[in-house]
């Protein structure tokens, strides 16, 4: 096919957007296009695509693994292949009429005026922090009167800039580059002037930016926007169509907010609020190094994260042991790798962060047994509670036991009662790889603040469902329908009264508040005042009526519903609702339902998802199956009836009577939590065979 021919038939669904002229003057453009890589490569073929007839390319890199994630030509074929030679081919392969020079030293100081000789327009392709070369760029094709276009990926969006050899700021003018700037503050200036009101700040993790060390996160999505946009604006200016709004102007398209701006950047990065942004930014956001970022810097990135749904990573909620993480290849295990694991244990969750629990370790085995005395309250009935805690501890062993490529079987003895209820854990060398979940285990932690109006991802409830069905006797029911959730709402509404209108339910909790920071460290068990983000006025409240007699007066006035109205609206702000049962009632069945539990709070962990307990629902029933209505105040009875009847409409695939209803809980999106709960002591004993103790991390956070 000749070249007339190929151009009339591979450009003519653009006709009706360009006429045939304007499609044959693109055949007579060239543009240079400086840097291959995550926006520069689809520069490239969105150009070649629409037609444009001749290309300066320059690159000095290589494709390698890192690149995939954005890069056109980056596949696994194309390792270590000059990513220039690969995006030649790519080019010719949509045009094999197109004219192309290529640079292979990549743009340099001296091969500027090569690189810039009889193009039309040049399209920034340049890695974000290689500024001088970049500097060097916009100034010279400012001096052989060449149009400029800049897009970078910010997040989810594109900015895109315009230098006008005509009109307009210079480079220099417009980011305010001036002598004795130090490399990061050049780039932080190009950084703010390319975005002079970000959209992408609100969902940014903050600490995977750094200018000194010149890296930063990019996406596909986000490079391919930057294509679309730099291209339309490079077709205007070669056809002279169109408004072309040079710099001061600026734009930014963000998808993933719904937002556009743009605007006018009056005297551009010298205009008097974009200096006070730099100084923030610079003091408090962006400050590497350890010790950052400051309390002012936690708040502002708090402010910046306001609507984060991808949040950043979460930090641990309290220090994991400083053990590397090598391969048992021999038995016996060294006591710090048991020591490690017995850490790794005590950050499951348990009632009311009773930590009813026992360990002891014999040679390469450990033991986990209940701990009858750290729970007699009402809701932890027959110890079920504390059954399910133990087996989230033993899970937690497990899955941290194969960072150190060790297997744990788990042996449950035969009739065993609650109050004596013990398992082992046999630890012996493995070829198995780390279970991914093992990093989360330090991180989770129950959020009770506000869910943000999101949805349950798809891949999330996959991922949890799946979680569960690793334990043959478990099922995880999950509720995304708004309508049942606000059914689940009216359920949480009408159990809650009784917390508050029940004085043993009452006292323990207050038993287990600690009002006090020295009291929070002093016993490191029960729940720090600040970690029920129950705000001020909360704080205030749950001070005040301290007194079961408080209680009770307040409750006269209407309190106990208010109280309950608080936790259905958290329910009824989730993005799914979870139910987790087993498949029988005995102490083995809630210790495998606490394991299978564990492993969803940790997926759900690992998907960012903020997780909240609403237990109350599920440890009523299981006293209800096991007492029936007795066992509670006579003027709950009715209450309790509405509330079960309520329960198992919402739940119709159960056996209701038959299974064990490990907890009920919701899930959504929420801001991380600022005081996590703690831990106790551990007792380490220095002899390979120790007797039993009660474990935890040996030092607050």
């Amino acid at each position: 096919m000749d070249t007339q021919t190929y151009y009339r038939t591979a450009f003519s669904r653009n006709l009706g957007i360009f006429t045939q002229a304007e499609q044959d003057l693109l055949r007579r453009a060239c543009v240079a296009v400086a840097g291959l890589g995550g926006v520069g490569g689809l520069h490239v073929m969105t150009l070649a695509r629409m037609g444009v007839g001749a290309f300066h390319l320059a690159d000095m890199d290589v494709f390698e693994p890192v690149n995939i994630n954005r890069q056109y030509g980056a596949k696994v074929q194309n390792f270590d292949r000059p990513k220039l030679d690969v995006m030649v081919e790519e080019a010719l392969g949509v045009n094999p009429f197109l004219k192309i020079v290529t640079l292979p030293e990549g743009v340099t100081e001296e091969n500027l005026d090569r690189f810039l000789d009889g193009v039309h327009v040049v399209l920034d392709g340049l890695d974000f922090f290689n500024f001088e070369i970049r500097r060097l760029l916009f100034n010279r094709a400012r001096d052989k009167g060449i149009y400029v276009v800049t897009a970078g990926p910010l997040g989810f969006s594109t900015a895109v800039l315009v230098f006008s050899p005509f009109e307009g700021m210079s480079f220099d003018e417009y980011f305010d580059i001036r002598p004795g700037l130090n490399d990061e503050e050049k780039v932080l200036r190009f950084a703010m002037g390319l975005a002079p009101r970000p959209t992408h700040l609100g969902y940014l993790d903050m600490d995977r930016v750094s200018l000194a060390q010149r890296s930063g996160p990019s996406v596909a999505s986000a490079c391919m926007l930057c294509a679309g946009a730099a291209a339309t604006e490079a077709v205007k200016i070669l056809l002279g169509r169109g408004p072309v709004r040079p710099v001061p102007h600026y734009v930014q398209i963000d998808p993933y907010t719904w937002t556009l701006r743009r605007g006018r950047l009056w005297m551009g990065n010298r205009n008097p609020m974009q200096k006070i942004k730099e100084a923030v930014i610079r003091r408090f956001v962006l400050t590497d190094g350890p010790g950052a970022p400051t309390r002012t810097g936690r708040f502002l990135r708090l402010l910046l994260q306001r609507q984060s749904i991808f949040v950043d990573d979460l930090h641990d909620c309290r220090p994991r042991p400083l053990v590397p993480r090598e391969p048992v290849k021999t038995l016996p295990v060294p006591e710090q790798v048991l020591n490690s694991l017995l850490d790794a244990a005590v950050q499951a969750p348990s009632g009311d962060n009773a930590q009813p629990w026992k360990f002891s370790v014999k040679g390469d085995t450990i033991c986990i047994q209940v701990d009858p005395e750290r729970d007699r309250s009402f809701f932890n009935v027959d110890q079920v509670a504390s059954l399910i805690a133990c087996g989230a501890a033993a899970e937690n062993i497990r899955i941290a036991a194969t960072g150190f490529g060790l297997d744990a079987r788990v042996q449950v003895p035969l009739n065993v009662n609650e109050e004596n209820f013990h398992a082992h854990l046999a630890l012996e060398p493995a070829e198995t790889a780390p279970d991914p979940l093992h990093d989360w285990v330090w991180k989770r932690h129950t959020n009770r603040k506000p869910f943000a109006d999101t949805r349950l991802s798809p891949l999330a409830a996959a991922s949890l469902v799946e979680a569960a069905g690793i334990f043959p006797e478990a099922r995880l029911y999950l509720v995304q329908d708004r309508s049942r959730i606000k059914k689940l709402a009216h359920l949480v509404y009408l159990v809650d009264r009784i917390r508050s209108e029940d004085r043993r339910l009452h006292e323990h909790l207050h038993r287990m508040i600690r009002f006090s920071e020295a009291e929070a460290l002093r016993t490191r068990d029960g729940f720090p005042l600040k970690n029920l983000e129950a705000g001020r006025a909360g704080e205030m409240f749950l001070r005040l009526s301290r007194p079961w007699a408080v209680m009770k007066a307040l409750n006269r006035l209407g309190m106990s519903r208010a109280v309950a109205l608080h936790a259905a609206r958290g329910m009824a702000g989730a993005a799914a609702a979870g139910l987790l049962t087993v498949s029988g009632t005995a102490p083995k069945d809630f210790f495998q339902g606490g394991r299978a539990l564990q492993r969803i709070w940790l997926t759900a962990t690992a998907h960012r998802l903020s997780f909240q307990p609403m237990t109350a629902v599920t440890l009523f029933w299981t006293r209800y199956q096991r007492q029936g209505l007795s066992s509670f105040l006579p003027k709950h009875h009715r209450l309790l009836e509405r509330a079960f009847a309520l329960y198992q409409d919402l739940f119709p695939q159960p056996d209701f009577h038959a299974t064990g209803h490990v907890m009920l809980f919701r899930l959504g999106h929420a801001p991380p939590i600022s005081t996590p709960t703690l831990r106790r002591p551990a007792l380490v004993l220095s002899s390979m065979e120790r007797s039993s103790f009660s474990c935890a991390l040996a030092t607050p956070s």
